[in-house]
């Protein structure tokens, strides 16, 4: 399988568990993509370094990128090209253009999770 991340609010939100999915992964022979909206390569590659995630792909982004494409679709672009099959993100806004085969996962806190209750809600629907 190849299985996309972002970074800021996704893998930066518990580092530790995704250092533990990342490494998992990998060892079981599955391709892990790492796609953000960085530019730096080294600060990436070093700041994922110090979270303990392993990848092998690494796709940043250009301003160049960003300003000749809407941002929210650049992502969904980069996992049809890298026929990616899973996407951890953690903004709406993008995973909405994801191709139908891509399953997205967006990762939430506890505010997120009430913001969605309360937009999506049926009335018999409670936090837990």
């Amino acid at each position: 399988m190849v299985i996309a991340f972002d970074i800021d609010d996704t893998i930066t939100r518990h580092p530790p568990f995704f250092s533990f999915l990342t490494k998992a992964l990998v060892e079981a022979g599955h391709q892990v993509v790492i796609i953000t909206f960085r530019e730096d390569r080294r600060m990436v590659s070093a700041d994922l370094a110090r979270m303990g995630i392993v990848f092998t792909k690494l796709v940043t982004s250009t301003t160049k990128d960003l300003l000749a494409a809407d941002p929210d679709k650049w992502k969904a672009r980069v996992c049809k090209r890298m026929g990616v099959e899973v996407f951890f993100e953690d903004m709406p806004e993008v995973l909405q253009h994801l191709g139908e085969s891509v399953v997205g996962m967006m990762p939430v806190n506890r505010d997120h999770r009430l913001d969605l209750l309360a937009a999506h809600r049926a009335d018999e629907i409670e936090p837990l």
